[in-house]
């Protein structure tokens, strides 16, 4: 056989430079994306811890015929002070007139502190906002 017989198998420097630059594109438009469900998905473990603190808070006011601004031993008797998630932590409870009334907040805390919405909060009339972004974008 003649070397001019001979073809050389595989990738070209070009044809790699070219993948590469393809999956490059593809990664930076999808990894925003990603990011955005992340945060999203962690938004949702914070609504469900305030919905945890509220329910916590009824049990009270059926006892007590109150709502209580202690979240511990000798008021929500809460395990912990923040999600299983940890992505929010309790950050206030704030009683209206004569504690017939509570605001929980959560403060995002660790990656999810980049979140766009900033606190959550829920109020015993079961209203939900967020302290930074649209609440129809946060909830």
């Amino acid at each position: 056989m003649t070397s001019a017989g001979k073809r050389a198998s595989g990738f070209s420097l070009i044809e790699m430079s070219v993948a590469l630059v393809v999956l490059a594109i593809l990664a930076a438009i999808a990894l925003p994306s990603y990011q955005s469900s992340v945060r999203k998905a962690r938004r949702a473990e914070g609504k469900a811890y305030l919905h945890t603190l509220m329910m916590a808070e009824e049990r009270h006011h059926a006892n007590f015929n109150r709502y209580t601004a202690d979240a511990g031993a000798n008021g929500l008797a809460l395990p912990a002070a923040s999600q299983p998630g940890g992505y929010y932590v309790l950050s206030r409870l704030d009683l209206g007139d004569d504690a017939q009334s509570v605001t929980a907040v959560v403060a995002p805390q660790g990656a999810q502190a980049a979140d766009s919405c900033g606190e959550l909060s829920l109020d015993s009339t079961g209203l939900f906002a967020a302290s930074a972004g649209a609440t129809d974008e946060c909830g």
